[in-house]
């Protein structure tokens, strides 16, 4: 089983979602929060750390988890973090980058679980 993570980044009751490139098969140009493929012997905190530097050049601390579960061949974690840095997108694997309110978010198209995510951040109302 492969394991995967990303880091869900609020502020001000907005969330940081990327529109995914075309340099991955899985949901080109839909959109999501930072995060990837674990390296070996990654844990999931590690792997989290490294994907959202290495997509948006923010540094993450993970502090809980929102969500896990099961996609094809990979174990996902979703964090909550803190975060601090200036955004700078990683071209080849990022297209576009913005802070979307609740309303906003839904409204796109998702990859992976993150409507799921975004239903659940509105009903603990952190959007």
């Amino acid at each position: 089983m492969i394991l995967a993570a990303s880091g869900i980044i609020l502020q001000n009751r907005k969330i940081l979602l990327l529109q995914r490139s075309h340099y991955t098969k899985n949901y080109p140009e839909f959109w999501g929060c930072p995060g990837g493929r674990a390296e070996p012997n990654e844990s999931a905190e590690q792997n989290v750390i490294r994907e959202v530097k290495e997509e948006c050049n923010l540094n993450f601390t993970p502090k809980s988890i929102l969500k896990t579960g099961i996609w094809q061949d990979r174990s996902y974690y979703r964090f909550l973090g803190d975060w601090h840095g200036e955004i700078k997108i990683q071209e080849q694997e990022v297209l576009a980058y913005d802070w979307f309110s609740y309303q906003e978010a839904i409204k796109l198209q998702l990859s992976f679980d993150y409507k799921e995510v975004i239903e659940l951040l509105y009903r603990k109302q952190l959007l």
